[in-house]
């Protein structure tokens, strides 16, 4: 049966779906003591987690046990904020009915949804620096994860998930979509924005990717659209250019360390100093090379770049440049495996969701966005071909006719990915480097 569930995932192309885009069927073969469903949805105005707890309560609850039997694990636990009055509810009915399935309450606090953070909140155990919660004997899976694994038992493939579409839209709302819908299709569905030359965020304000391309496709990992004016205080501080943030650093970092003391990493006990390799940027101090790799160990949460900062500087733009041009230059350092113990004052230093979303501007549009089960209608789909963890080959031909949930693509040799399946009925329109098109 295990060898059964991680074949049953692989084919069904799982990976996870809070927006890691980890091959799911690699934790599946794993080996673990624990298996926790991440419903923090710690991101603000996100409520696609949310809307797959409440249409889908028992596949979710499913798919945890079916982690559980794959990893051997000897617990269960779906971790969830405390606020999240009608998913206690309805999980709260099968933790008392489900064995070894336990419901473990969060504070409303960002980032509590990380891995590394998550793990210790449940556990107690820090996972090393550097490493993986697997290496603390523990498996985490996002609950949208768990609701696709459960349909892979059933031989269905990852074609669909919800998206919640937010902010300066007439009807915001969580529609249930199908991988490679163009956003367009999204907006129009929830009547279209209300400002001019939007801002788009595909995923959380936090950590999504922010563009202008009303082309871009629903990925596998798309939590939400979040649609935002162009001078809005997130917008502004996430759209600066690199090469203005080091300028920036050189002339206004004053040193406070308040990024370095709001760091959920640093708090966890990791050597991760954002306010040192501030410096070493601006001014190419001594310890710069040992400072540039620590990027690495940064989650990218962004907590140092919109909140900590009085300068409004951005630590985690300048983790992200560094780290694409050590992957660039093959130095990808080997990070010391080091097992730590939470700094004392971390209890005192979690930032409360309320005051990271009026800090960035958003209190305005956390105004519900209600649940659509019913999949929504598109006439064409882009399937991607490059996702965060490798490059896929397509395994299909311009003119063939494909069913939903025929392969389309499937990874190169032995590194890392997930395959990829028609999520439509349609015909294979071209084929590239980064996507399959599909019209109906």
């Amino acid at each position: 049966m295990r060898a059964g569930v991680a074949e049953a995932i692989e084919d069904a192309g799982v990976v996870g779906a809070g927006g890691a885009g980890f091959p799911t069927h690699i934790k599946a073969r794993s080996e673990a003591d624990i298996v926790i469903a991440n419903y923090a949805e710690c991101e603000p105005l996100v409520a696609s987690d949310t809307a797959v707890i409440t249409q889908e309560p028992e596949r979710v609850v499913r798919g945890l046990q079916l982690m559980q039997e794959a990893t051997r694990a000897t617990r269960a636990v779906v971790a969830m904020k405390r606020k999240t009055e009608k998913g206690i509810q309805i999980l709260d009915k099968f933790s008392k009915t489900e064995k070894g399935f336990t419901v473990h309450l969060l504070d409303d606090v960002y980032p509590v949804g990380d891995e590394h953070v998550l793990v210790e909140e449940v556990t107690g155990r820090v996972v090393p620096q550097g490493g993986i919660p697997l290496e603390v004997s523990a498996v985490v899976s996002n609950v949208t994860t768990l609701w696709r694994v459960a349909l892979a038992e059933e031989g269905k493939a990852f074609t669909e998930r919800f998206v919640t579409v937010t902010g300066e839209v007439k009807a915001p709302g969580t529609l249930l979509v199908p991988v490679g819908t163009p956003v367009s299709r999204l907006l129009t569905e929830c009547g279209g924005a209300t400002v001019e030359r939007p801002v788009l965020v595909m995923g959380g304000p936090m950590m999504g990717e922010i563009t202008q391309d009303t082309e871009s496709p629903v990925r596998k990992t798309t939590t939400a659209l979040i649609v935002l004016p162009q001078d809005n205080a997130l917008v502004r501080k996430r759209s600066a250019p690199i090469s203005v943030d080091v300028r920036r650093a050189m002339a206004a970092c004053m040193q406070c360390s308040d990024c370095t003391l709001l760091c959920p990493r640093y708090l966890l006990g990791h050597q991760l100093f954002p306010h040192k390799t501030m410096r070493s940027v601006a001014f190419w101090v001594r310890e710069s090379e040992a400072e540039l790799a620590s990027a690495m160990l940064c989650s990218e949460c962004g907590l140092c770049g919109v909140f900590a900062c009085p300068m409004e500087l951005s630590p985690v733009h300048v983790y992200q440049h560094i780290k694409q041009e050590l992957v660039r230059r093959g130095k990808v350092p080997e990070l010391r495996r080091e097992v730590t113990d939470p700094r004392p004052e971390r209890e005192g230093r979690r930032i409360p969701l309320s005051r990271l979303v009026a800090r960035l501007g958003l209190t305005a549009y956390e105004a519900k966005a209600p649940a659509k089960a019913e999949l929504l209608e598109v006439a064409e789909v882009r399937i991607p071909l490059r996702e965060k963890w490798g490059k896929l080959r397509a395994t299909v031909l311009v003119g063939q006719a494909v069913r939903k949930g025929d392969l389309l693509a499937e990874p190169f040799g032995k590194q890392p990915g997930a395959r990829a399946h028609a999520s439509i009925d349609g015909k294979i329109e071209s084929v590239t480097e980064e996507f399959v098109h599909v019209a109906a």
